[in-house]
């Protein structure tokens, strides 16, 4: 999933890869002066190693084709693949935390073999994706094979990977999405190549970044509703403009339209078209997932299991109407692993799986959810007053009989008419400074201090006395 970086490692010694054997660097060199000319590069295993003139260090490339010896990154690599080979980057001196990212690539290698369906289909069917125009994307010397949408901070690429890997046995399809500048990634707090290998962030990385753009892009295949014939006469003068690539980039202002025209040519699309190719990829791409975020050990999911609610298991992928085989999505994975896990209210234990995803209390007993808040309350209340008291017992033990003592009426507060006004309050006066204490905390004081009085602990200078 993790493939294209680019790394800047802080407080490194540049002599480390000099030495190194297996790096053997290049820089152009002035023939009059001898002066070298910009950063000096070496190429290992698909990864450039970079010194540039002023002393940064870089490292720039596919960590995927890295961990295949330099050959490829066609094939699947998985999470555990990918912490293995960042564990084999330790051997340049590599320590994650302090290697800062710069820009990296996420992205998955579809195997179209069980759907029969060209990446070309795939590639012809994007009708719009994130607002901007799709540049054609040179395969190999050739146009036609994939397409890449840039925009500020991130490019989204369908290409396809068998032709520019020139690998023929099988069909592959591969959906990129190459952040350019970090700052695409902020809001996640990703900044090092160590942030990469936590599985929560990376979880959040894929979900926001990665799915969420699939959904939002519109996919429609041509051939699956060629006229307009058998659409009601409402939505025909509109479906021309539904299939129709530019309208969506001129056509549409607001992101809420531009949702709601999405839902409209989807149902068409459904009621319609032998097939749904757009509900066909993410089947595709949820199986490859499933695959990417298992462990080696064993054939079950691992903590990325969260993943597998971006789509449900259905019958989408094919129709009964059309030649279109069914997904078998991983077979050898008991169902029993992916059925929906019966929720519990916290408070009284009843069941609700019924109710929306988060809930945590009975959406029809309110007082479920106000007898955990008092709770809450309660507990927070209790933390702040064992902070307070630890404090007051630290002053009378550690200043003993220097504290100055003076019982008073609390002077900050404001006479409430029909409310008593409360009475035990102190001044106590610590290296010439004076602190109030009020109400609980101040009735807790007199009792510390009067306890250690008749312990003897303490002997005061006065006698506490009423202001």
């Amino acid at each position: 999933m993790i493939d294209g970086i680019i790394i800047e490692l802080l407080e490194f010694d540049s002599k480390l890869w000099e030495n190194n054997p297996k790096l053997d660097f290049v820089v152009l060199t002035n023939l009059s002066s001898k002066e070298e000319i910009g950063s000096r590069r070496a190429s290992y295993k698909g990864l450039d190693f970079v010194i540039e003139p002023r002393g940064k260090v870089k490292i720039k490339g596919s960590i995927h084709k890295y961990f295949n010896d330099g050959l490829h990154n066609a094939n699947r690599f998985t999470f555990e693949n990918f912490l293995e080979a960042v564990s084999q980057l330790s051997e340049f001196g590599v320590i994650p935390e302090k290697a800062v990212l710069r820009g990296f690539e996420i992205g998955l290698n579809i195997d179209l073999t069980s759907c029969k369906i060209p990446s070309k289909t795939f590639l012809d069917s994007i009708l719009y994706c994130r607002g901007v125009r799709r540049s054609d994307m040179d395969i190999n010397g050739e146009s036609g094979y994939g397409y890449k949408f840039k925009t500020t901070n991130t490019k989204y690429k369908f290409y396809d990977k068998s032709a520019q890997s020139q690998i023929y046995d099988v069909e592959l399809l591969r959906i990129e999405t190459k952040f350019t500048r970090m700052s695409a990634v902020e809001s996640l707090k990703i900044r090092t190549l160590k942030d990469l290998m936590n599985r929560d962030k990376l979880i959040s990385l894929i979900s926001s970044k990665y799915l969420k753009f699939i959904d939002e892009t519109i996919f429609f295949e041509w051939d699956q509703i060629k006229t307009t014939r058998k659409i009601e006469a409402s939505y025909k003068s509109k479906f021309k403009d539904l299939r129709n690539p530019d309208w969506w980039i001129k056509g549409i202002k607001s992101r809420v339209e531009r949702q709601r025209n999405k839902e409209k040519l989807e149902r068409l699309i459904d009621k319609h078209a032998k097939r749904d190719i757009k509900k066909i990829l993410k089947d595709l791409i949820l199986s490859e997932i499933e695959e990417f975020s298992r462990s080696k050990k064993c054939y079950e999911y691992t903590e990325f299991e969260e993943l597998q609610k971006w789509q449900k298991s259905n019958s989408n992928a094919d129709k009964s109407v059309t030649n279109t085989p069914r997904i078998v999505r991983c077979g050898l994975t008991d169902r029993r692993e992916v059925k929906k896990e019966k929720r519990y209210c916290l408070t009284c234990g009843k069941e609700i799986t019924h109710q929306r995803k988060g809930s945590k209390y009975c959406s029809d007993n309110r007082k479920c959810r106000d007898k955990a808040y008092n709770a809450l309350k309660s507990e927070n209340k209790k933390a702040v007053q064992l902070k307070q008291e630890k404090e007051i017992l630290h002053l009378i033990h550690g200043i003993g009989s220097d504290l100055n003592l003076i019982r008073t009426t609390n002077p900050n507060t404001k006479r409430i008419k029909g409310k008593p006004k409360r009475r035990t309050s102190i001044i106590v006066t610590v290296n010439g400074k004076e602190r109030y204490f009020h109400g609980t905390d101040a009735r807790f004081f007199l009792r510390e201090f009067e306890k250690k009085i008749e312990q003897r602990e303490i002997i005061p200078k006065n006698k506490l006395k009423r202001a």
